[in-house]
């Protein structure tokens, strides 16, 4: 019983870097809260899958044993470009 490879996220933070898979909170403000206050970026469409490169750690399962991939955080997917965002 393998483990199968995560879709990839549709959005993602610009100031962050946290994901979603919502698409209806892509364009919208943030919602991770660090620290008592909440992240001030938008969710930035990343929905295509030139956006994203499948981790090669975790081969895009988010585990690395039976702990989350330190490569992609626990995701695993990468931003391709993230300056382009």
């Amino acid at each position: 019983m393998g483990d199968t490879a995560k879709p990839h996220p549709l959005g993602v933070c610009k100031a962050c870097g946290a994901i979603t898979y919502r698409k209806e909170l892509v364009n919208q403000r943030c919602i991770r809260a660090r620290r008592g206050s909440r992240c001030g970026g938008t969710f930035a469409v990343a929905s295509r899958d030139a956006c994203w490169k499948q981790c090669t750690s975790c081969s895009g399962t988010g585990k690395q044993g039976a702990v989350a991939c330190t490569y992609c955080r626990g995701i695993g997917w990468n931003l391709a470009k993230p300056w382009s965002l």
